[in-house]
This record gives C-alpha cells, structure tokens and sequence, in this order.
C-alpha cells in the first residue's frame, strides 16, 4: 500500500468517528444531560449540596418578618354595625437559622430521615418597633377551651363558662410574649387535667412559637428520596412522623405527598408542584402562575392558589380506589368533626373523580381562603390564609377593618425548570382564630362569627450570585453537548469530503499518467520508420563539386538522429 493510500485510510476513518460521535453529542444530549444530572445532583453526604441543606448558617442570613394586627376597637366587639378595627404593626424582624439533626442516610432504599432544628435571633435594627409593644388580640386560650369543649355536657361546659366570668374575649400582651417568652394562663394547666387521656399541647405557657426556638419537636421526622436512584423522585417526602400518611384527614387527603420542601425533581412543567408541610400537617398544591427571569436565568414561578385554598381539588383516580375513599371516615381530631359535617359538593358524575377537598375541611369546609389545621393544633380553631385574605372570599376581609390584599401577598415558589432548583421562594401566610357565639358560655354569647386575623409572616429566600453562577454553567452543558456535536459533525465531513476529492484527482492523474505511457511505444516506432536514408561514399577519393561520381553509395539510417528523437520523446 502506498504512503498517500494510507494517509487517506487514517484521516477518513477520523472524519468518520468525529460524525458519529458529534451526531451522538448532538442528538442525544437530554440523555447524556439526564446522566449528568443523575450523577451529580443526589444528596449524599459527599454532595456538594449536602453542606448547604444541612446547615444554613454558611449562607446569607435569612429573615422572618412578623406583623401583628392591633385589635383597636376590642370594646366595641358586641355593638351592633360595629367591626373590628385593625392596625397592622412591625415588621417584627428575626434572622433565621435552619440545621438539621438526626441525619440517617438509608442507602438500602436511597432516602435520607432527619429533623429540623431552628433559631431565630431577634434583629432589632430591622425592626419596627420593639419586643415590648403592647398588642391586642383574641384570648386564643379561652376561645380554644371554649372550642373544644363545645360537645361536652352542658355541665362541664358551665363549669367552663363559670371560670371565664372574670375573663374577656380580647388580652394585650407584648410581642415577646405572643411571640417566643409565652404567658401563663390558669386554663393551661386545668385543660391539661381535664385531658381525660386525650393529647394534650406539652406547653405551660402560650405563645405562637412558645419553646420552639431550637428544638426538633414541632416539625417532625421527615424521609425524604436522595434520587440516588431515580432522579426523577429527588427530594419527594416519602414518610412523615414514620408513616406515609398522616392521622389528621380521612383518605385521599391523609397522604404524605409532595417536596419536602428544599428540593424538587427535574424538568418541571407549566402545571403544578406539591410541597409537603409539617407545620400544616398537609400537602399544598401551587399552581403554575408565569415565567420570570431571575438574575438571567429563566424561572417558573408557582403560587399557591384556588386548588390548595378552594377546597376543591378534584383528582382521578382507579374506581377500586375511589370507592375506597368514598367509605373513608375521617380520623377525629379533638372536637369531633362529624357534628358539623355538611356537604359542600353535589355528587361527581364521573364515579372515579374524587374532591379531596372536602376532607381537608374536618368536617365543615370554610369559605374560599382559608385552610383548616386546627386538627394538627390541639384542637384550637386556627385557620391559615395568605396574608390580608389574599385569593379568598371577599366576606372574610369585610369582617374586619384594615385589610388591603394585593399581590404582594403571594406564597410563591420560583424554580429553575430544568434543574428543579429553587431560585426564589417567599413564603407569606396568615393565622387567623375563628371566634363564634356559644350558646353555653356566657363569655362568648353574643359574638359575632369572624375568622380573626392575628399575624402574618414572610419568609424570603433567594439563590445568591455565586450559585446563580454555577448553575448557568451547569445548564451550558446542554448548548456544550450540541455546538460541541456540531462542529464535529462539520469538520468530519469536511475531512471526509476533502479526502474524496484528493482521491479522486489522484486517480484521475494516475489514468492520464498510464495513458500516456502506453502511447510512447508507438511513437517512438513509427519516428523510426520514418527515419531518413542517407547515402554514404564509401570511396576514399575527395569528390570534385562540378564532376560526377560513378561511384556506388550505400543507404544507412542515422543513429544518433534516432537517440536523439528518442530523447525529445521520453521528455
């Protein structure tokens, strides 16, 4: 094989291997990408995520903001035409820090179990107003008491009422102590020796975060799937409190559903996601509401909406288990749902299409807005919203005076579609007391029924720059697989092309080459042929110009004439 034949050989065969690995590259890069993501995103406790997710106190701080809402006019509650006036105060601002305890890594099912433990650190800069500003509120202990008690015989319910005659309906306390100090009050103690057996709060003092400052026990246990093996079930809460469901809510809605909470699975879509909470003991639906560009990078931000604050989320299900959930009843919570159970739906045509809805209500399902916990309270009537009733029914807002709701007051989750990470989430809810008249209890008689606002808090996180950075670079693989599949396509055909032609003009010059070898024979023949005869004397006498000779002259052909046509030819 010649040189120039092997050279060929090796630069087509390279043209080749670069178009199948570029058409490889560029045609299959969602699964190399997919492989990708697969490799470096599970949590593991050499991740690089790993260290952020267990411990906040590295990353920018985070903050808690309070409102209050001042109750002004508390005296005014039983005048007829007359509704509460509130004044909204703070923020109450408190750096937040988030650290997990108890962490087990299973790798046998590929899920990791753990505990949240939090601090808040009072920031007083970024506060206005201060831990001792007097607020007026609902005395949530007595309306609890009163709420719980209110199946009991009447009885026990005049005791009750005898020992709120020297109590009111409203109490000022500071902020501290609604807030994390808690203030005593004799019904704690009594109602945790009148439990009869029942579960009782493990508190001495109330307050809204009374005791919770670093602590694990509020949140609960969480297991959550490190997508170790399937990506696609990254960050998605397996169990909750050791149980994939939950002793709150009657089937479908008992469920253990949804992100835990910090990660969601990749390529999301313009539909929904679900995140699990404990603080509400339920899953949330949030609806996708746009896209946005957050710092250059395109988001789909979710909100929580009509499908988690409606009470009217249907789904379709198998008709075994539709039945199932049909013939449910629900697990009781401290003041026996089922006697105020009403239905709020008329029958589903379609058998297999379940509101589940229905049985986050407990029994009676509250106006639009609204989401019932007090199952995962201890039996107090707290209701959540979004804050100043955002997305629910107008009446609640026209209940009291100093609500203004807009959508600034949005629970929104901001994820980058392709990672699922979360770029953005502002967590903004409402706790509201449900006040409402008792027929037994002289305290509450003449009440109006209102879902009181207390207070409503935000919490806003966002990817620093440093992370938006690298995770444009991560998301460059997928143009990198592309271009980089491209261009190799090109340069192998251009090699390949480039070598075809080469060839081509070789043989081409070869065939000219042969042609002309084998006419040079011929032509060299036929010079001779035709080659002059000359006549020689071969006499030795010197000829006269003017005589003639009659001497005999001998025909020979000329050689060197002949070399030197020869020579001309080979040229």
């Amino acid at each position: 094989m010649r040189p120039w034949t092997s050279k060929f050989i090796s630069l087509g065969l390279l043209g080749l291997l670069l178009i199948v690995v570029g058409a490889c590259l560029y045609f299959f890069w969602p699964a190399l990408f997919h492989h990708f993501l697969q490799k470096e995103m599970p949590l593991a406790p050499t991740s690089k995520a790993f260290e952020v997710w267990n411990d906040t106190s590295s990353l920018p701080p985070m903050y808690m903001k309070i409102r209050f809402f001042n109750w002004t006019n508390p005296r005014e509650l039983t005048v007829r035409g007359k509704k509460p006036i509130l004044e909204e105060l703070g923020p109450y601002v408190f750096r937040e820090i988030r650290q997990k305890a108890d962490v087990k890594f299973h790798p046998e099912n590929h899920t990791v179990s753990y505990m949240h433990r939090r601090w808040w650190y009072f920031e007083p800069e970024l506060t206005n107003g201060s831990l001792s500003d007097q607020i007026t509120q609902l005395n949530t202990v007595a309306i609890s008491a009163k709420h719980k008690t209110r199946f009991w015989v009447d009885v026990l319910q005049n005791t009750l009422s005898l020992m709120l005659s020297s109590s009111e309906v409203h109490v000022t306390k500071t902020v501290g102590e609604l807030l994390f100090s808690g203030y005593e009050d004799s019904l704690i103690n009594l109602g945790r020796m009148a439990a009869m057996g029942e579960e009782i709060p493990p508190f001495d003092k109330f307050g809204w975060f009374y005791m919770r400052n670093g602590t694990t026990m509020f949140d609960g246990h969480f297991n959550m799937d490190t997508g170790a093996q399937d990506i696609s079930q990254f960050g998605v809460l397996k169990k909750w409190n050791h149980k994939d469901t939950t002793r709150y809510f009657k089937s479908p809605c008992n469920v253990v559903e949804g992100s835990a909470g910090e990660f969601w699975p990749p390529y999301r879509q313009k539909d929904e996601i679900t995140l699990f909470s404990g603080d509400l003991c339920r899953p949330l639906t949030y609806e996708y509401a746009r896209t946005i560009d957050h710092m250059g990078l395109e988001g789909y931000q979710y909100v929580l909406s009509e499908k988690t604050l409606g009470n009217n989320t249907r789904r379709r299900y198998p008709h075994e288990q539709a039945k199932y959930f049909e013939q449910t009843t629900t697990t009781e919570d401290f003041f026996e749902a089922e006697h105020s159970s009403e239905v709020t739906d008329p029958p589903e045509e379609d058998p297999d299409i379940v509101n589940i809805g229905n049985c986050f209500c407990n029994g009676k399902c509250t106006p639009v807005g609204l989401m019932n916990v007090s199952a995962c309270r201890y039996g107090a009537p707290v209701f959540v919203s979004l804050p100043h009733f955002n997305r629910a029914d107008p009446n609640l807002k026209d209940q009291v005076i100093g609500l203004s709701p807009d959508d600034e007051h949005d629970f929104s989750i901001t994820l980058e579609p392709t990672t699922g990470i979360p770029l953005r989430v502002t967590a903004k809810l409402q706790i509201n007391v449900l006040l409402e008249p008792s027929k037994t209890v002289s305290l509450f008689k003449n009440v109006p029924t209102i879902y009181f606002p207390v207070m409503w808090f935000s919490l806003e996180v966002e990817a620093t720059d440093k992370f938006v950075n690298s995770l444009k670079s991560l998301l460059t693989v997928p143009d990198v697989f592309m271009y980089a599949g491209g261009i190799m396509v090109l340069v192998g055909s251009l090699i390949i092309c480039t070598m075809a032609l080469l060839h081509l003009l070789n043989r081409q010059r070869a065939s000219l080459v042969a042609t002309d070898k084998a006419a040079k024979p011929a032509i060299i023949s036929s010079a001779v042929d035709k080659s002059e005869l000359m006549y020689l004397d071969k006499g030795g006498v010197a000829e006269d110009a003017h005589v003639r000779s009659d001497r005999k002259l001998y025909p020979t052909t000329i050689e060197c004439f002949n070399m030197d046509l020869q020579s001309k030819l080979r040229k």
